[in-house]
């Protein structure tokens, strides 16, 4: 008896669907993160469209390195899949913090003049222990689980939706018209009564 084939490993672009899905993720979290610390009066570090850029293009790039992993992740896929997600945003989140110390030096610029390079390293380093502790491993449960509902859910669903698209054209009835004399073309006519003498 021959297993069914898995439709989700048959998708052309997993890279590129995988890195949408989570930019678009990145931007959603950010945006209900920033309105949820503007309504406690948390003063923002970053401006919220530098925040927000520098979400989407991580979470994009990242999203597109580990897409095939995760969306080609033969089945029993959960907990790869999931394992896969955790590791993404752990190795994105060193990427994130070097960028977010470089926006945040043009916005906070008297915090970095006459720092040196060991201090610039120290606060890199110092940032990124307190985003691992604070949001590192809650954020990569959450790319866990998305990523298990990308794979296990969004793919399937990106398929049926070209299978649907698709389907009118590949499958065209075929109109089989009954054939007729052209004009000016000569026909020929049986009689099929014979006369009886």
């Amino acid at each position: 008896m021959t297993e069914q084939k898995d439709e989700a490993l048959t998708i052309n672009h997993p890279r590129l669907l995988s890195a949408i899905y989570f930019a678009l993720l990145a931007v959603i979290a950010n945006i209900v993160v920033d309105s949820i610390l503007y309504s406690i009066g948390v003063q923002q570090l970053l401006p919220f469209f530098q925040a927000l850029i520098l979400a989407a293009v991580i979470a994009g790039a990242f999203g597109a390195l580990f897409g095939k992993p995760i969306i080609h992740c033969p089945k029993p896929y959960k907990t790869k899949v999931f394992l896969w997600g955790f590791l993404m945003v752990i190795t994105a989140l060193p990427v994130h913090t070097l960028g977010f110390l470089y926006f945040f030096s043009g916005t906070q610029p008297h915090l970095f003049d006459g720092a040196s390079l060991m201090d610039l390293i120290e606060m890199y380093l110092l940032v990124l222990f307190y985003s691992f502790i604070l949001i590192g491993f809650w954020l990569g449960l959450l790319a866990g689980a998305a990523a298990i509902y990308l794979r296990g859910r969004l793919a399937y669903h990106m398929l049926n939706a070209l299978y649907v698209t698709r389907k009118p054209t590949a499958d065209k009835e075929k109109v089989v018209k009954p054939k007729t004399a052209k004009y000016g073309q000569a026909t020929i006519t049986t009689n099929n009564h014979s006369n009886h003498t």
